[in-house]
């Protein structure tokens, strides 16, 4: 179960320069520093919404993530807490980015109804949004190879969930 508050609402084709600005991608190869530069031109109040709470979610439009393919986009809003991004689509390699790093990402057909503050009990088992500030609920459909990526924390929780398995001998 994810549990958070959409800190941030998005209208569509947000880019990979948008959520972390090329100016910063050489500047260090730890994946920390770029917490610190999410958004920083596009939406300079990102950050200081996303330190209200630990639980932070995006709402945006369609193309969530165009653009160039860096996988600093990710670690930049994945260290701000953001737990999951609902949208109403994803490119390729930005949802592959996020499927390695455990950004749960959610395709849903309409995201218009989602408001900033809201509340959302998200359960990608039941493939269901719970939205307690509307008490409303919109399901959703994941691969289920996904799904269980997602919930083992990504592709380094997946392999390391295996590996755990092999070794126990289970």
């Amino acid at each position: 179960m994810i549990q958070g508050t959409i800190t941030s609402v998005y209208g569509s084709d947000i880019n990979t320069d948008d959520i972390i600005p090329a100016l910063y991608l050489q500047q260090s190869t730890d994946r920390a520093y770029f917490k610190a530069f999410a958004f920083d031109k596009f939406d300079p109040e990102f950050r200081t919404r996303c330190q209200q709470t630990s639980a932070n979610i995006i709402v945006a439009g369609s193309n969530f993530g165009c653009g160039s393919s860096r996988e600093q986009a990710v670690y930049a809003i994945k260290d701000n807490h953001v737990v999951c991004v609902l949208a109403q689509s994803y490119p390729d390699i930005f949802y592959r980015n996020s499927l390695s790093n455990g950004l749960v990402l959610i395709t849903l057909k309409d995201t218009s109804g989602f408001r900033q503050g809201d509340e959302l009990r998200i359960d990608l088992d039941a493939g269901i949004i719970h939205n307690v500030t509307q008490d409303t609920q919109v399901a959703f459909a994941m691969h289920p190879d996904d799904k269980r990526t997602f919930q083992q924390g990504g592709m380094i929780g997946r392999v390391r969930a295996h590996l755990e398995e092999l070794l126990s001998g289970a």
